[in-house]
């Protein structure tokens, strides 16, 4: 799912687009999480490892990006499994600190925004 990336390191319409992808794509996963704690019920597995970076660098990446990729009321159910992962013990305690990915990914987007396109 390269179009979070994307959407974040673009402006205008290549941003709006890449950012509907990712809304489209989420909706994929929305729906196979509807009910569930975690993707196979209530414990962690092996898809919530594969797509967990979402629960923590979408929003990140929303925030560097100016844009409303999660939105809760169209993805409660993903917004719910999002919290449910981050809240995982040992999900928690081996995270990279917010502040310091913020920077890092504001200094990604400005070095990518201001490169000549063509």
């Amino acid at each position: 799912m390269s179009a979070p990336w994307t959407a974040m390191c673009s402006v205008g319409e290549e941003k709006e687009k890449a950012a509907k992808l990712t809304v489209d794509a989420l909706e994929k996963i929305e729906g196979e999480l509807k009910g569930k704690r975690f993707f196979g019920g209530e414990s962690i597995g092996y898809s919530d490892i594969a797509l967990g970076w979402m629960s923590y660098w979408l929003p990140i990446w929303e925030e560097v990006g100016s844009l409303e990729i999660v939105d809760p009321l169209q993805f409660p159910a993903l917004t719910s499994w999002m919290r449910n992962f981050l809240e995982h013990p040992v999900i928690k305690e081996n995270l990279p600190p917010r502040h310091k990915m913020i920077i890092y990914f504001q200094n990604q987007r400005q070095e990518l925004t201001s490169r000549p396109r063509g």
